[in-house]
């Protein structure tokens, strides 16, 4: 039992720093080097859990399939259920702190965006939360409540754009030294897509 639980976290170990290196450098410029070096580990410490590179990434992105299909099918914090611009604000929301919180899913989703998806299908994850996204403006859209100027695609992908830069994005001052806070930027682009 304690040798179980302690593979279990060194698997847990080495699927956070391979996280850390994929979501800085995607999936061609990590080398397991510096996996390792993030672990403390030896290489083949590392390989006794993942057989390759291309392993390591496959379970970052089927674990994030499966987180992404509860953030998405979460229940609705408002009942009875919210407008399709409330909806649509709640998913950016769980969607934006996973971004800000979860670097499994931040490695993930630049994962799915860079690599041919080491196994199975190439557009599960990131193709997913691009439908429900599109989706979600599309109602939103047809409830007038988000403005219907522009393709749903359009606007879904100025969202995803948005929410994944939000991560990168270094924090910067204003020009009177006052943080700029990534909340008051959501704030003008909620504003310019009119939802609430």
């Amino acid at each position: 039992m304690v040798k179980q639980a302690r593979a279990w976290l060194t698997r847990e170990r080495v699927l956070d720093a391979a996280a850390e290196e994929f979501a800085v450098h995607g999936f061609t410029a990590t080398k397991v080097e510096a996996v390792v070096a993030r672990t403390g580990m030896t290489k083949g410490a590392l390989y006794a859990h993942f057989g390759s590179k291309h392993q390591l990434a496959s379970v970052l992105v089927d674990e994030s399939v499966e987180h992404w299909k509860r953030l998405r099918d979460a229940p609705p914090a408002e009942l009875p259920r919210p407008s399709a611009g409330a909806a649509l604000t709640e998913l950016i929301g769980r969607m934006r702190a996973q971004f800000e919180t979860n670097v499994r899913f931040r490695a993930a989703l630049r994962l799915a965006a860079d690599c041919d998806r080491c196994e199975g299908d190439p557009d599960g994850l990131f193709g997913d939360i691009r439908r429900e996204m599109v989706t979600s403006v599309r109602r939103a859209q047809e409830e007038r409540e988000i403005t219907p100027s522009y393709p749903a695609e359009s606007l879904a992908y100025l969202i995803l754009v948005v929410l994944y830069g939000f991560s990168y994005m270094p924090a910067w001052d204003d020009t009177h030294g006052v943080p700029v806070e990534p909340d008051d930027a959501w704030h003008v682009l909620r504003t310019a897509l009119r939802l609430g």
